[in-house]
């Protein structure tokens, strides 16, 4: 098949630029949204739409469909949408209620045109949110529901593994390009703090951190933002600390290297639309500790791996609204992290169970020629 897709970043290449027989043809640079929201935000300050519509004279006549993500088409052509959120994405506009947004109630007149094939959510959490916003629309919500499927990305298994680590240290391994918000500091501190109270040792475990501590904003902080004071704790921790391993970066192969030689992954996020890195640390046989954010508790259940429970809100989201909140939300990781952390350490066991179950999840729920049949069927229109 001959596939617009919108863009060839990396949500594209985990969830659509994945079928080595079809063609794929890039119309970023095609698309006059990209074009007029360049204008629309630096001139204009108004907010970026995330919509598709190639230039005159430009778009392929031959292609099978369109797919796009988190992106609506108002243009020719058959087409569908994968989204992590909610479709359509319209931002927030100050001074009017999101479902009074007439931005909101325009795109979705593209969702239910008939041009528009199927729209994909990647998770159930993310099905839920999107059946909660067509509440508000019940004549759209008619239209608009056949169409919506779930489909999880594709992942291959990366490696088996079997063996038990019987002695010698356990190695844990963080990543998060965010530092901040993928749970980074949680992860020093949970440490830290047991190294101190002499419930861990240096013999114990090896934590591998990659993440950029300079990435210090934290979106599901909202006006709460972490202060200098505690960021420097954390970094001269990470620095200090002999447990820590720390890179500010790594490229992909070699965190999949790093993964490979891994017992236990960690991704105690505070924001998290998906969670692509379990993905690929479980494809590792490497079971991973994650708080219940969003897709996470469908991605990491707790026959195959561990989660920090903390208050959600309606949107399957952590909420801070005042600094007591963070402190809250904050002892609930740690303190949870900690717990899963000595758990593991007094039951190795467990280790070798969760990652065996691990891959089997993996090749199970995210086998790649599987999800490849069932785009296809999408496109076909089933």
């Amino acid at each position: 098949m001959k596939i617009i897709v919108g863009g060839n970043g990396y949500p594209e290449k985990r969830n659509i630029i994945t079928n080595p027989s079809n063609r794929y043809l890039d119309y970023r640079p095609r698309n006059i949204w990209t074009w007029i929201n360049v204008i629309r935000r630096r001139l204009l300050h108004k907010n970026k739409l995330f919509i598709f519509r190639p230039l005159p004279l430009m778009s392929s006549g031959d292609a099978d469909i369109i797919h796009l993500f988190n992106e609506v088409s108002s243009g020719p052509g058959d087409w569908v949408a994968t989204f992590e959120t909610e479709l359509p994405r319209v931002l927030p506009v100050e001074g009017i209620p999101k479902f009074a947004n007439p931005e909101l109630a325009r795109e979705l007149r593209y969702v239910c045109s008939p041009r528009c094939k199927g729209i994909i959510a990647i998770s159930e959490a993310t099905r839920q949110i999107q059946l909660r916003l067509l509440e508000h629309f019940p004549r759209e919500q008619a239209i608009i529901g056949p169409k919506l499927h779930v489909l999880h990305p594709p992942q291959p298994v990366l490696q088996e593994k079997n063996a038990l680590v019987e002695r010698g240290p356990l190695n844990f391994t963080f990543v998060g390009k965010e530092f901040y918000r993928k749970g980074g500091a949680e992860v020093v501190l949970a440490f830290s703090q047991l190294l101190r109270e002499n419930l861990i040792s240096v013999n114990d475990v090896r934590v591998n951190l990659v993440g950029d501590p300079g990435k210090t904003h934290n979106v599901a902080h909202q006006a709460f933002q972490d202060d200098d004071a505690f960021r420097r704790s954390v970094e001269d921790t990470l620095r200090e600390c002999p447990l820590f391993q720390h890179h500010t970066s790594l490229t992909n192969d070699a965190v999949l290297a790093l993964i490979k030689t891994s017992d236990v992954g960690l991704l105690p996020t505070w924001q998290e639309t998906y969670g692509f890195s379990v993905l690929e640390m479980q494809a590792c046989g490497c079971p991973v500790i994650t708080t219940n954010v969003r897709a996470l508790p469908e991605i990491n259940p707790e026959n195959a791996g561990w989660l920090i429970r903390c208050p959600l809100n309606s949107m399957s989201e952590l909420t801070v609204g005042s600094l007591n909140d963070k402190a809250a939300l904050r002892s609930t990781i740690v303190s949870q992290l900690k717990a899963h952390i000595l758990h593991i350490l007094s039951d190795r066991k467990i280790v070798k169970v969760r990652a065996i179950q691990s891959v089997a999840r993996i090749r199970n729920e995210h086998d790649p020629v599987e999800f490849r049949n069932y785009l296809s069927a999408i496109y076909r229109g089933f």
